[in-house]
């Protein structure tokens, strides 16, 4: 063999060697920075002033820290439990709101940290990790007990161990939920600038979430942001679609990746809590309904249903006022008659008084008789009284002809110091008198 063939020989070899080398590294580098583990915090569930209990959960060579948080039995009745996997840089210390608000409901939880998280020991890595979840299904199923309604929920990094290591847990639970789910751990790693694009195809995908979803067999809930800038909302989309069991995909309304465990709201986490309870999933694969927009428009409909009286309606009817006695309101808010036809009526004026002068006016055979009265007013050194006469009106079942006035004249009534009101013998109601 030449010289040249030999270089050009040891050159592919290197090149080979390299490259599987490199992918080696890169492969292992994927498993290993996917993971961003934290130390345990000083919080814990006695401090948020709920009961809890250590676990520790083995597997293999290393030992898993948990904490079970277990509700009140409700009638005897075992009360669902959740297996929480939480996310990336984080440590069970930083749930202890989130177990607080699960026992509120009526929901028992187990959180435990990962390989290298918390005080759990090991080192991080995802491949730990998948096997981390393995073991605490077990031990949570024991624990949660065989009545009891069981689901594992995993958030962020924790969604792709839960898809990851499906095979070993859904054999323990009766349904999962996803919550901030990536399509792919490789793609999320290219797409933030952690991975070249050039290298990438050469790198294993250590968390194909999409081929993942393939292996689901019990029932799935997915829970995605439609806000969530890492994550963004169409690979959970993507995930839900290749899932062959029942699923449903729901987008809530807090901005941000994995905001909803920021919410202690009940209407915001309705359809988690009726999954978990009850194994219900919304009907739709995509259901954009905000529940808490939901419910408070509810409570404004009922409130406003209810007057300050307490009566329903939208307001309680007030009777109508009633003038006072002997004293009617017109049209345009001056006292007025409260019949028509009254015989006489005194003015007074200053210190004289005059008697009003009656004219009786008929109508024609077949309408109603109405009788106008006719005033005369009095100069007095005070006031000037105008002269006012009653104006018919339409009454509302028959119609009045014009009138003519009599050239018979009545005698003058007599003086009267008080005023007094007689009532006709055929009289009808004026449309603008009310009875007093």
């Amino acid at each position: 063999m030449s010289k040249a063939l030999r270089v050009a020989f040891v050159v592919i070899v290197a090149i080979v060697a390299l490259g599987f080398g490199g992918r080696a590294y890169a492969n292992r580098a994927m498993s290993t920075k996917a993971m961003t583990p934290k130390t345990l915090g000083s919080s814990t569930p006695a401090n948020a002033g709920i009961p809890f209990s250590r676990v520790a959960v083995q597997n293999g060579d290393r030992t898993l820290i948990g904490w079970w948080v277990r509700a009140r039995a409700d009638s005897g009745k075992t009360p669902p439990a959740i297996l929480f996997l939480h996310g990336n840089r984080s440590a069970i210390s930083d749930y202890v709101d989130l177990q607080k608000f699960f026992y509120r409901q009526g929901i028992s939880s187990l959180v435990f940290d990962y390989s290298g998280f918390g005080a759990s020991g090991g080192s991080p890595s995802l491949a730990n990790a998948v096997t981390d979840a393995a073991s605490a299904a077990r031990v949570f199923a024991d624990s949660a007990g065989a009545d009891a309604r069981k689901t594992a929920i995993g958030s962020a990094l924790g969604a792709t161990v839960l898809l990851q290591a499906i095979d070993s847990v859904q054999p323990h639970v009766n349904g999962v939920v996803i919550e901030g789910v990536t399509a792919s751990v490789k793609e999320s790693a290219v797409r933030d600038g952690r991975l070249p694009k050039l290298v990438a195809p050469l790198v294993v995908d250590v968390g194909d979430n999409i081929a993942a979803a393939k292996r689901v067999k019990v029932p799935l809930l997915a829970v995605h942001s439609y806000a969530d800038e890492r994550f963004p909302i169409a690979e959970a989309q993507r995930v839900v679609a290749e899932v062959p069991s029942q699923s449903s995909l729901v987008r809530h309304w807090r901005k941000g990746h994995s905001a909803l465990l920021a919410s202690s709201r009940p209407c915001d986490w309705d359809p988690v809590l009726r999954f978990v309870r009850e194994g219900t999933l919304p009907a739709a694969k995509l259901d954009t309904t905000d529940q808490c927009v939901v419910a408070a428009r509810l409570a404004a409909a009922q409130k406003a249903n209810i007057t300050p009286a307490g009566l329903a309606g939208p307001a309680a009817k007030q009777p109508t006022p009633v003038p006072p006695k002997d004293v009617a309101t017109s049209s345009k808010g001056t006292p007025a008659g409260s019949k028509t036809g009254a015989k006489s009526t005194t003015t007074k004026t200053g210190a004289k008084s005059s008697a009003t002068k009656s004219t009786p006016v008929s109508t024609k055979t077949g309408t109603t008789k109405t009788t106008s009265t006719k005033s005369t007013s009095t100069k007095s050194p005070a006031t000037k009284t105008t002269t006012t006469k009653s104006l018919m009106t339409k009454a509302p079942t028959t119609k009045t002809s014009t009138t003519k006035t009599s050239t018979t004249k009545t005698p003058p009534t007599k003086k009267s110091t008080a005023p007094s009101v007689k009532k006709p013998t055929t009289t009808t109601k004026s449309p603008s008198t009310v009875r007093p």
